[in-house]
């Protein structure tokens, strides 16, 4: 595969091998504990060796799963303009993900609400960077806990276009949030081959997973569903201290799980998803804005490559306690590792703080503006006749001014990103207009973003949708 030029590869393609080898080693040597009947039965039947709940795993078995995970499909959204295309070679980004507390300059931070899931959605669906809506926006501690995962279907499919994503909490809560985001698309038969949801069954790490989540991966693979399976590794906690070590472990717990998903439905929808960071030596907390984060992400980006697997990189990290300096720096850097490493699905791409506990609403559109810059980045430049614009330099001359050309306004729009939050004004202009600080302008735009949501749910969808969340909850819908 012949992958953008601005991928960064932080180790050697020797150094890889031998990550690629030792993930090999534990998989056959120590194995993988997955305590899920379906799971055992099925890896036993292809070859790999079960000792009660622990799996080992021959290479020809894990090797063969690889290649059958495709490297690019759809993720559809039912308005067409908003479909997403996940592959190896573009990059899409999913809201913020799971947190318990949310904050914001009106009201300060306190558990989250429904009220505050649903106006996270509305911001998000407006935040032109973001492109699929994730599952937990937060967590809607005042929806009772069983309620809740058919609860925010409902409620993100009611107030954005965007695709989103679904529980994994079980195989049979998997299939009704799968079966809940097809009545939009006329039911799960529909879908099974055009998939419209994603999840992230994760690991138990170290080296097992929990049942439920197994569960999870085969409800998605037999859908044909997208999955990002994930690890969330810890250096000098759940793996060992040192950084090769924690991605030799991850690498063995996700390509477990892709292993599984393929043997379920060969070329089902997969993202390699690996999410590792360091621990705070002094607490045993995790760490995730730190430059050891960003190393795992290219390493990640560089194995996923190599795997030929669409990769997923987290987003806008951060350890900071509220939207200051610290919320921005290791926020601009872990996006950068994200692009750089190749990530292909950037989960939590906006609003994190506070080690994943905390979503800030104005961090989510200061974060939406870091994405555009990347994009930008991204994009790179054309370079053709036109670009490279001689007749225009000829013309204009030594100690001329290209700003009245037509080539400029022909082009400057195209080439230069058009700011939404950042201020360039001369500073007497800025001040007239209130010297508001970026935070200040974050603010007012989230609060206009809400107001300006709308239901984009047709009435007879709304009504089927809610039939079904009530059907299976068993009492009505809990209300906005």
């Amino acid at each position: 595969m012949n992958y953008p030029a601005h991928y960064f590869n932080l180790i050697s393609d020797d150094q890889l091998d031998a990550i690629h080898e030792n993930t090999l080693r534990i998989m056959k040597e120590v194995g993988i504990v997955m305590p899920y009947d379906h799971a055992k039965e099925l890896l036993k039947a292809h070859g790999c060796t079960v000792e009660g709940d622990l799996v080992k795993f021959p290479r020809e078995v894990v090797e063969e799963a690889i290649k059958t995970a495709p490297d690019h499909y759809t993720l559809y959204s039912r308005n067409p303009d908003k479909n997403v295309e996940i592959s190896c070679y573009k990059v899409s980004t999913a809201g913020p993900y799971g947190s318990p507390f949310v904050t914001d300059f009106d009201r300060g931070r306190r558990r989250s609400k429904l009220s505050d899931f649903i106006e996270i959605a509305k911001i998000v669906d407006k935040c032109d960077a973001i492109d699929i809506q994730s599952h937990i926006h937060c967590e809607p501690g005042d929806v009772p806990e069983p309620d809740r995962p058919l609860t925010m279907v409902y409620y993100t499919n009611k107030y954005s276009e965007k695709p989103g994503m679904s529980s994994i909490f079980g195989y049979e809560a998997a299939m009704q949030g799968i079966e809940l985001s097809s009545i939009p698309f006329g039911g799960l038969e529909a879908i099974k081959e055009k998939p419209v949801v994603a999840s992230i069954p994760c690991t138990l790490t170290p080296l097992s997973y929990d049942p439920r989540q197994l569960g999870a991966i085969r409800a998605f693979a037999e859908t044909g569903q997208v999955q990002l399976i994930n690890s969330l590794s810890i250096a000098g906690m759940t793996t060992p201290v040192t950084l090769a070590g924690l991605v030799s472990v991850q690498n063995a717990e996700v390509l477990a799980g892709i292993t599984y998903a393929q043997l379920v439905n060969p070329g089902c929808p997969v993202v390699y998803s690996a999410s590792g960071s360091n621990s705070d030596m002094a607490s045993g907390l995790l760490c995730i804005g730190t430059p050891e984060d960003h190393i795992v992400s290219l390493i990640n980006g560089q194995l996923a490559k190599r795997y030929q697997i669409p990769c997923r990189i987290s987003g806008a990290l951060s350890d900071s306690k509220l939207m200051d300096a610290q919320a921005a720096y290791e926020s601009a850097i872990t996006i950068g590792a994200a692009y750089t490493a190749g990530g292909n699905f950037i989960l939590h791409s906006a609003g994190i703080i506070e080690t994943y506990n905390c979503t800030s609403f104005e961090k989510i559109i200061i974060d939406n503006e870091i994405l555009n810059y990347w994009k930008r980045i991204y994009r790179g430049i054309d370079v053709d006749e036109e670009t490279l614009a001689f007749d225009v330099i000829d013309e204009v001359g030594p100690q001329g001014a290209f700003l009245a050309e037509d080539h400029t306004f022909e082009h400057f729009r195209d080439e230069f990103y058009m700011q939404k939050l950042s201020n360039r004004q001369a500073h007497d202009v800025w001040e007239s207009k209130g010297g508001l600080s970026c935070e200040q302008r974050a603010n007012a735009m989230w609060h206009k973003y809400v107001e300006e949501s709308t239901s984009e749910l047709g009435a007879d969808v709304e009504r089927d949708m809610k039939k079904y969340v009530e059907d299976h909850i068993g009492h009505e819908l809990f209300a906005e």
